[in-house]
């Protein structure tokens, strides 16, 4: 069995296209524990590679062999810790197979199921923010007829992250225009204000060690391209509130407006690490080593307010290129490609092979090839 206290040597990151990933190993890297990071996705063509010690190409977390799939690489790579990062399709599979993982001694970094589960439902979770008596926008189910009193409104889908499927609409005509051919969506108050990201660390349930709030100045895609820290207690102390009361042990992301009044609204919460964690670490608080502290139950000190605030980030384009001999170029750097992962595994001890087809049902997801999709960001659909 799986001992907490076993030092945190190998890691291996899912939705290695997305900046978080990205953000996650820079910061693994300044920590220096970890000696190999290995990141996975759907598609070799990833610029990850060019920052991982191998790379594992992964179905889509919308299939089923998925779970199965990180398990298999998990084994082979002898990894310690698998971290996901994509609440909404990676973080439910991972969730059931917890026991196969922990039968080879990898640990994952996963919240409790009812924090997905809620996190993920916009609507579940704007109740929970008023059973907290926490101040959030406006939330109620869409449906044909029903009153708004106010615009403009947000029409979002009721699951899922980022601005996916949410539209801005200005009248009730362009509401339903909007929802035609939907279903399961909210409307939600377009609150005004200032956009804050605030990055968590939760070293044990009910105890926040950490709060960095982070003006969201220019966004693309979801994703912060500008920001900027602030000490701000008003925002890092409702932030705390929702988070402890939550349970939560390990990363979380809070969204939010703040007003013109000083008021802050919370509208999403995110239990993994954020997409601009970079920028925590460059103010001071390194979220990758607080992880594997946490990991290997060392003592966690808090680190409330220690941050450096008014520090900026300005994001920039930059480009990773493959040589025809599988060398990676990072701007002028060569270095070797990171290792390959075989096409055919060897599969995991026949016992645990037997009991994942079991769980999952299906046949077995190396009798035949899986078809790959492209990826965009490294986002799964």
């Amino acid at each position: 069995m799986t001992r907490s206290k076993d030092p945190v040597r190998r890691i291996l990151i899912t939705a290695a296209g997305t900046v978080t990933a990205q953000s996650l190993i820079k910061a693994l890297r300044d920590d220096g524990r970890a000696d190999f990071i290995a990141a996975g996705d759907m598609n070799e063509l990833n610029a990850t590679r060019a920052f991982s010690d191998a790379f594992v190409v992964l179905p889509p977390a919308t299939q089923p062999e998925f779970a199965t799939a990180c398990l298999e690489a998990a084994h082979r790579l002898q990894i310690d810790l698998l971290v996901p990062l994509i609440v909404e399709s990676e973080f439910l599979p991972l969730d059931d197979a917890r026991a196969r993982f922990e039968a080879i001694r990898c640990r994952v970094l996963l919240p409790p199921r009812t924090i997905t589960e809620r996190t993920g439902d916009k609507l579940n979770f704007a109740r929970y923010l008023d059973e907290l008596g926490i101040p959030g926008p406006q939330t109620a189910p869409y449906s044909p007829g029903m009153p708004v009193k106010r615009f403009p409104v947000y029409l979002k889908p009721r699951r899922g992250s980022g601005s996916v499927g949410t539209t801005r609409v200005d009248s009730l005509q362009s509401l339903h225009e909007a929802a035609q051919g939907r279903s399961d969506l909210i409307v939600q108050e377009a609150v005004e204000g200032t956009e804050f990201t605030v990055d968590c660390f939760a070293a044990e349930p009910g105890r926040v060690v950490a709060a960095v709030p982070r003006e969201r100045i220019a966004i693309k895609a979801g994703v912060s391209v500008k920001g900027r820290t602030y000490h701000h207690p008003r925002i890092e102390a409702i932030v705390r509130n929702v988070v402890e009361a939550s349970g939560l042990r390990g990363p979380a992301n809070v969204q939010g407006m703040l007003r013109d009044d000083g008021s802050f609204s919370i509208i999403e919460m995110n239990p993994r690490f954020s997409g601009t964690l970079a920028l925590t670490t460059a103010a001071g608080i390194n979220f990758a080593s607080l992880m594997i502290d946490m990991i290997e139950e060392r003592h966690i000190a808090d680190f409330s307010g220690r941050h450096r605030a008014g520090v900026v980030m300005m994001r920039y384009w930059s480009e990773v290129f493959e040589e025809s001999d599988g060398r990676l170029r990072l701007g002028t750097q060569l270095r070797p490609s990171a290792q390959a992962i075989p096409a055919q595994p060897e599969g995991l001890p026949p016992k645990l092979e037997a009991e994942g087809r079991a769980e999952e049902g299906m046949v077995d997801p190396l009798a035949a090839p899986v078809a790959h999709e492209s990826v965009d960001g490294g986002k799964r659909r």
